[in-house]
């Protein structure tokens, strides 16, 4: 959540200071969400949310969001295997 926050206002700075340092700051993106740490922390987060999922009874509509939304990130994690 902390990289998140801080790209926003890394973005709202960098808008505001030129396109050089947008450029930058685009760099710095991408190697945070290319570096192996971030790849592990964001593999063990869907790990759990996994787990979760499997605890949550099969219906009503808070089952259903949390299998939605492990399925989208399952479906990314295999996507970005395969690249």
């Amino acid at each position: 959540m902390e990289t998140i926050v801080g790209f926003v206002a890394g973005y709202l700075v960098g808008t505001r200071e030129g396109k050089a340092r947008l450029e930058r700051l685009k760099t710095s993106w991408r190697a945070i969400t290319s570096s192996p740490e971030v790849r592990k922390m964001a593999s063990d987060a869907i790990v759990m949310a996994e787990q979760v999922v499997r605890r949550v009874p099969a219906g009503g509509s808070s089952g259903t969001v949390v299998r939605t939304l492990t399925s989208r990130a399952t479906t990314r994690r295999e996507t970005s295997r395969a690249a």
